[in-house]
């Protein structure tokens, strides 16, 4: 009886830890049974944010939970973890990983006490396998220590083309986007509920990081995620959007397109074709 007090107390302490760290997080509900978890960071990781400056998403099935990005670390992850559990107790079954972006998958650790499926490409596998120790390092940097001394847990199914699952009975779409945002992006579509998460192939709210682009490709990708015509698109950075959301940011990375190809085809340096891009 005592270590049944003792351990109930800790995952009390636990879940209050938590809730002291990331007193904002909170599940919004986007669709039926689809929730996003959205930082107020707008900002890369710091002490303030605590590393958490990414969006997160999960999905309530009939046995569990599929979650869509994991945080920037373990204690991101537990934290994500006690806010899911404000909506469910079903296990976390299933897991996204967008993309290889350390803020959005150092969080999966959290979750391995359930053993989950985690999916990503082959890409951003090997990406995680040869670079997470770098990541691990970058955010404890950036946030003075604050997101502490994060594992490795590595996805363990993968996805390289469109593919269809039906977890219980809710369908989910996976496709890779052909790494429009960076190598090995993978976007997740929710035909019943018509919802779109994204990861960092949308970002709304803020601009967007293009430095491990294909930005030709990524415009393409965006046309093909207007068509879908979703009624809420979850994005790795910023408010919930919709299709209004997909148009102001392909009409925002085909105006830098178009601007810096302006500038170069005229010979210009950087700076110079800058007023042409903003």
């Amino acid at each position: 009886m005592k270590q049944l007090i003792l351990t109930c107390l800790l995952f009390t302490i636990s879940i209050n830890c938590q809730a002291e760290l990331f007193p904002t997080m909170k599940a919004t509900t986007v669709a039926p049974d689809v929730y996003a978890i959205l930082t107020p960071a707008r900002d890369i990781p710091n002490p303030e944010n605590k590393g958490w400056n990414s969006n997160s998403a999960f999905v309530v099935t009939k046995t569990g939970v599929l979650l869509f990005d994991t945080g920037s670390s373990e204690a991101v992850g537990n934290a994500l973890r006690e806010t899911i559990r404000t909506v469910t107790d079903k296990p976390v079954k299933w897991i996204v990983n967008s993309h290889a972006h350390g803020d959005h998958w150092l969080g999966n650790i959290a979750f391995k006490s359930t053993n989950p499926v985690i999916f990503s490409t082959s890409s951003v596998e090997e990406i995680i396998k040869s670079d997470g120790s770098v990541w691990v390092d970058r955010f404890t940097r950036l946030t003075k220590g604050a997101t502490g001394n994060t594992s490795i847990l590595l996805p363990n199914r993968l996805i390289n083309e469109r593919t269809v699952l039906t977890l219980d009975e809710t369908r989910i779409v996976l496709f890779p986007s052909g790494d429009s945002h960076s190598p090995g992006d993978l976007i997740t579509w929710l035909p019943q509920q018509r919802v779109l998460i994204s990861g960092d192939v949308v970002y709304s709210d803020r601009m967007p990081t293009t430095s491990a682009s294909n930005l030709s490709q990524w415009i393409k990708m965006l046309e093909q995620l207007e068509a879908l015509d979703p009624v809420a698109v979850i994005p790795g950075h910023g408010d919930v959007t919709n299709i209004e959301g997909l148009r102001r940011l392909h009409a925002l990375l085909t105006g830098i397109r178009n601007g810096v190809k302006k500038g170069y085809d005229a010979g210009l340096s950087d700076f110079e074709m800058l007023p042409d891009v903003i």
